[in-house]
C-alpha cells in the first residue's frame, strides 16, 4: 500500500488497555518493508525504498542485532 504523507498507514490500531502502548496492524507488504529496514517501526515513517539505520523523523535506531554483520558476507565464497 502506498504511504500517505511519508508514513505507512495502519489498517487497524488501538491503545492497549493494560500497557497504554499503541498497537497497530499493517498490510503485509508494509510490514515486510519495515521489517527489512525500509521504514520505521516506531513512527511508521516510509523511507521510500532506502535502507536507513536511523529514522530521520523520530530518531529511532535499528537494533544492532538487525544489522548485517560484514563477516557474514565477506568470509564466504560467492561461488
Amino acid at each position: 500500500m502506498p504511504s500517505k504523507n511519508g508514513a505507512f498507514v495502519a489498517v487497524w490500531s488501538r491503545d492497549n488497555p493494560d500497557t497504554g502502548e499503541a498497537e497497530f496492524a499493517l498490510e503485509p507488504e508494509d510490514f515486510e518493508a519495515i521489517r527489512q529496514g525500509y521504514g520505521c517501526a516506531s513512527c511508521l515513517a516510509d523511507f521510500n525504498g532506502v535502507w536507513l539505520k536511523k529514522c530521520p523523523v523520530c530518531g529511532e535506531d535499528r537494533a544492532q542485532s538487525e544489522l548485517v554483520v560484514s563477516q557474514w558476507w565477506t568470509s564466504r565464497s560467492a561461488v
